[in-house]
């Protein structure tokens, strides 16, 4: 009976070997030459700009370190054997200069852009960066741009137009590439309140897989890595921080209507309507500057204390900081398309994929620990996003390159160590215990809200241009 119970549990095993069959990642991981493609995140963009205390942090730079290589310090040559970012100095560039906690002492914290002027630190670096991801950059600009254009954004830096980010990253011989790209395809439409002006669901999958077929050419024994997108657009605190409701500056506490429900601010909602904000909306943090000057406030409230001192009082907010139902529901659908469009061409060319959309779920749903520290997507005090309510900060870009580091372990066989988030548990005690919750009112100068407004036209989409997916 033994016998045969041994041969019945010999036989499933060998069945389920049959069934379920392993893995094999395209390449290897070996990184003596390693590129990464990507956008903002890629670059380390963090509060609205781009610069060199960050541009470390970024993603493909933690992955980088963490295999043993050196970052290249500004007056490195083409010669040095080092990861090359495309530093430049602060406070900046960007939509602004780094948005800063300019009072942390008054409640609520005043968010201003820094002052003083950056430029590029390594434009003569004879040859193309490791970091190329772009700030700004669709899954189709990673292909069409090569820092000449004039609309190429931060390209003209990153680029220098020797090349797209494609090309530039063939043109370096890669033993291992990192990829993440995606995410510009639709936050451009939610930075500007709209679904209009989304990748479709056939380019992106077209472009994504051309990119990948075209990196396959132009490095065949290449280690790849992409990762996946968030699976919405709603964590981010842009566009989950501000209630659509009326707040009482006095009392920061909703007001409240004849029946005792709370006041929804009025918005200019289909380009030419203006109504009360309905529910499934989302107003973003470039309203803030309309706010604070009493845009949104119906006018059977401007006439009333305090709400009669603002010079815009029973104006509606513009369109573009509101996000409807109708359109929150179209970003929505094209984010689930492209992720299933990156996890298919990823999968059908053996390519291991970075989780980034469980990532963001347990940062959402305040499942993510650093030891025992919960972090967060609470605007400011979260941890896990910058000023501009989009980009990570340094703790948040670590996590995120840890999600690749996992993938490239699990899909090489590799022992890449995780990069310890230590270092950012000290000293952090200016931020932490803000009392922030959604419909805490908050403050931010016109600059910076006019600097979130403009996030995403530092490169606008390479339109019309098309890709025709190449078949294995």
């Amino acid at each position: 009976m033994n016998n045969r119970l041994l041969r019945l549990a010999a036989a499933l095993s060998m069945v389920a070997l049959i069934a379920v069959p392993i893995f094999a990642a395209r390449g290897t991981a070996t990184f003596t030459s390693f590129v990464a493609i990507g956008d903002s995140y890629g670059a380390g963009f963090q509060s609205a700009a781009l610069n060199i205390n960050h541009q470390p942090y970024s993603w493909p730079a933690v992955i980088a370190k963490q295999v043993g290589l050196k970052i290249c310090p500004p007056e490195a040559t083409a010669t040095d054997s080092c990861f090359a970012l495309p530093l430049i100095s602060f406070p900046g560039l960007g939509s602004s200069n780094e948005l800063q906690l300019n009072d942390i002492v008054s409640y609520p914290p005043v968010i201003v852009p820094a002052s003083g002027t950056a430029a590029p630190m390594m434009l003569a670096f004879g040859r193309p960066y490791n970091d190329l991801a772009v700030p700004g950059y669709t899954v189709g600009a990673t292909m069409a741009f090569t820092g000449k254009e004039a609309n190429s954004g931060l390209g003209q830096v990153i680029l220098r137009g020797l090349g797209s980010e494609v090309d530039q990253a063939i043109a370096q011989k890669p033993t291992f590439i990192a990829i993440w790209i995606g995410g510009n395809d639709f936050l451009g439409s939610v930075s500007n309140g709209t679904s209009l002006g989304l990748t479709s669901t056939a380019d992106f999958t077209a472009q994504y897989g051309a990119m990948l077929d075209k990196l396959i050419a132009g490095a065949p024994q290449a280690g790849i890595v992409v990762g996946t997108l968030p699976a919405s657009f709603s964590g981010v605190p842009f566009v989950s921080t501000v209630s659509r409701f009326i707040i009482n500056p006095a009392t920061r506490t909703p007001v409240l209507g004849p029946d005792g429900n709370p006041i929804a601010m009025i918005a200019t909602l289909d380009g030419t309507t203006v109504g009360q904000i309905p529910a499934g909306s989302y107003v973003t943090l470039g309203a803030s500057s309309f706010m604070a000057s009493g845009y949104g406030i119906p006018s059977t409230l401007a006439a009333v204390p305090p709400f009669n001192q603002l010079p815009n009082a029973g104006k509606p907010l513009p369109g573009a900081v509101v996000i409807t139902p109708t359109e929150a529901s179209a970003i929505q659908a094209q984010i689930v398309d492209y992720n299933n469009a990156i996890k298919q061409a990823a999968s059908s060319r053996n390519i291991p994929i970075a989780d980034i959309t469980g990532l963001f779920n347990r940062v959402g749903a305040k499942q993510e620990f650093v030891g025992p520290l919960s972090i967060t997507g609470d605007f400011i005090t979260g941890g896990f996003f910058s000023l501009d309510g989009i980009h990570l900060t340094d703790l948040g870009y670590t996590l995120f390159a840890n999600e690749f580091i996992k993938a490239i372990n699990s899909g090489y066989g590799t022992h890449i160590p995780l990069s310890s988030a230590a270092q950012f548990l000290a000293n952090n005690a200016t931020t932490s215990g803000l009392p922030f919750f959604q419909s805490t009112p908050w403050q931010m100068s016109s600059q910076a809200g006019t600097a979130l407004m403009q996030m995403f036209s530092l490169a606008p989409a390479p339109s019309p241009v098309r890709y025709r997916a190449t078949h294995h």
